[in-house]
């Protein structure tokens, strides 16, 4: 019977090892999407800074003409 215990026990324990590993990989996952999508979102803001600065000059530049 002790053998029992000791497998069952001994089971639990891999299983809690496995899913605790497979939770690290989704948190790390998870995070790894989040950075990306914060560079993607700077990016694209500095781009439309970018093409609204250039939209304004060309504004301006005609408007002086």
């Amino acid at each position: 019977m002790e053998t029992f215990f000791e497998t069952i026990t001994e089971t639990q324990k891999t299983s809690l090892e496995a899913a605790a590993s497979f939770t690290d990989s989704c948190l790390i996952v998870a995070e790894r999407i989040n950075q990306l999508n914060i560079e993607v979102t700077h990016t694209v803001f500095e781009k439309s800074a970018e093409m609204a600065l250039l939209c304004l000059e060309s504004s301006l530049s005609k408007v002086k003409q």
